[in-house]
């Protein structure tokens, strides 16, 4: 029955094609200052969720995004919701690029669906008896030109439950060396990433995320097109291995 529901669900996206960017058609000046403002909407599927080489949930998720954006600030949204636990998570994210750079602050908002009432949304305060349930992090990120496309990013979570046996905040750091290129019709990814302390990722300084992802797009009509991945990933620290399958809609 949850096969039949994955199938069903998925279908329904396809048919949908959730990727979607609006402008707006109002005359003169407002419609010059309006159409800087566009907004997208998609979802994944995938497999396992599996993020900076840590397994957050191993069964298959459905993971929401929206976005909108003016110039170079970009408000989002990301969920996280698996089909066969209770596992649920939203997170929102406002960036500010410029040129390669990217800024952002991520506030990650985890509960629990089988007791609604024990994570408080509106709840950031924070003491040594009861924590928060949202964790801030700010990133940095770095993008190469398409003649050299790298990618350098640094991630530290600064406010929230990112706390130590002790209760203190653990300021957990994470940093990623990223590099792509095209071959045919897929887009390869690699990526390196560690930390350099104790904290959410690891007990040590440690490399908890080496790998590399493939991607392209199946055509199942003129009109719809599916990009897919699959991504062959390695946690040496932790000493695991996930091949993760998603699609995206």
């Amino acid at each position: 029955m949850k096969r039949h529901f994955i199938v069903i669900f998925a279908s329904i996206i396809i048919i949908l094609q959730s990727n979607m960017v609006y402008a707006s058609d109002s005359p003169g000046s407002d419609r010059d200052s309006i159409s800087k403002v566009s907004f997208s909407i998609n979802a994944d599927l995938v497999s396992r969720f599996i993020w900076r080489g840590q397994a957050i949930n191993l069964s298959p998720n459905i993971q929401p995004y929206a976005s909108v954006t003016y110039k170079n600030l970009t408000l989002g949204a990301w969920g996280s919701y698996a089909f066969s636990q209770p596992y649920a998570e939203v997170d929102l994210c406002l960036s500010y690029s410029a040129g390669p750079v990217t800024l952002s602050v991520v506030d990650y908002f985890n509960e629990d669906e089988t007791n609604l009432s024990s994570s408080d949304y509106f709840k950031f305060s924070d003491s040594e008896t009861t924590n928060t349930s949202h964790a801030v992090e700010g990133q940095i990120i770095f993008t190469g030109p398409e003649s050299f496309p790298f990618s350098l990013s640094l991630a530290t979570f600064f406010y929230g439950n990112d706390k130590n046996a002790d209760n203190n905040n653990c300021f957990s750091t994470y940093l990623e060396l990223g590099y792509k290129h095209s071959l045919g019709e897929n887009e390869l990814s690699y990526f390196l990433g560690g930390t350099g302390a104790e904290g959410f990722y690891a007990e040590k300084a440690a490399i908890v995320n080496v790998g590399f992802k493939a991607s392209r797009e199946l055509e199942f009509s003129e009109k719809v097109l599916v990009p897919v991945a699959a991504s062959l990933i390695l946690n040496p620290e932790a000493q695991d291995i996930f091949f993760v399958f998603s699609l995206t809609f």
